[in-house]
This record gives structure tokens, sequence and C-alpha cells, in this order.
């Protein structure tokens, strides 16, 4: 009688562990809702046009700031304006901690510039650092296409931190020239 009740039990826990696996593993898999945004940048080495081919239109900057709440139990990063929440959790696995991604509320918002590698990360962890000087971009990029620009004049991203107990603030500020070329 005993043994008959053996696979009553069995089938609903290995149920029960392999909902748990897959839960922990698509929770450590997913990546933050993002939009992202791409402008081709223009150095005065690369151009080979005459100064009667473009014009440009005038200088424009975009700015971001962006907290990082840092606690033992894992990391907060979020916009100043509440545009964005992301949270980790910080799990030990085998002696070591990692940072697991576990929700985002909101959109981060990526700029990036040229041919650069939108994916080039093999982590699922986007730092805070990185986050501020991408959404600057993205700001940057935006003002552009309101002006009809069609690229970017050697841009600049400068960017300061500070920090107030565990929790570092970080804002970057995106300048440019805005390039429209003369179409005849």
């Amino acid at each position: 009688m005993k043994l008959s009740l053996l696979p009553k039990i069995m089938l609903p826990c290995m149920l029960l562990c392999m909902a748990l696996n897959l839960d922990a593993q698509s929770k450590s898999n997913l990546i933050p809702t993002t939009a992202v945004s791409n402008m081709p940048t223009v150095t005065i080495k690369d151009m080979s046009l005459e100064r009667k081919d473009f014009v440009i239109l005038k200088s424009i900057s975009a700015s971001a700031v962006v907290n990082s709440d840092n606690k033992r139990s894992g990391r907060t990063i979020y916009e100043e304006n509440g545009e964005f929440k992301l949270v980790y959790d910080i799990v030990r696995y085998d002696g070591v901690r990692y940072l697991e991604y576990d929700t985002c509320e909101g959109v981060i918002r990526l700029g990036y510039l040229g041919s650069t590698n939108i994916y080039n990360s093999d982590s699922y962890f986007i730092p805070a650092e990185e986050i501020v000087r991408r959404l600057a971009l993205y700001r940057l990029i935006s003002l552009a296409k309101e002006y009809g620009a069609d690229a970017l004049f050697e841009p600049t991203i400068t960017t300061s931190a500070t920090s107030e107990k565990k929790t570092l603030r970080y804002k970057s500020e995106a300048t440019a020239k805005l390039i429209k070329i003369i179409n005849n």
C-alpha cells in the first residue's frame, strides 16, 4: 500500500520542481524593456564633403540622471523622473554573488552612435553608468531628428557621479552639432 502512494506523491513533487526550475531560468534570462535609437556620427577627418555640401544647423545638448540604489539584497536602477525602474536581485551560486534580473517598470531608452554594435554585451546586467550615457544619447538623437539632421558632428559625452550612503547618482550630458546634407 505504501508503494502505491509513492508515485502519487512523487509526480506532483517532480512537476513542482520542474516548474520552479523553469521559472528561475526564465526569470534570469529576461531582458529589460528597451527602446533603441541610432544615428551616424561624422568627424572632421571622415568628412570628404566640401563646405557647400552641408550646413551645420545648430549645437544641441541633452542630459540624463540615473540613480543606483545598492543594497545587500539587490540593486535598483532608476531614472530621476520615474521614466523607468530596473531591479536586480543578488543571488549566490557556488559561493559567488551574481546580479539576477528581477523586474523592469517603464522603458529604458538607449541611444547609440555610428555603427556601434547595439547588442555587444554577454551579460543581462546593464550598469547604471552605461544606462545614463545611453539615455543622454537617446535624448540627443531624438532632438537631432526633430531638427531634421542627417548626422551628429563630433558628439561629446560627459558623465559625473556622486554618492550618498548606498545610492550612486550618475549625470550625463551629451552635446553635438547637427549636420544637414544639402541635396541638389
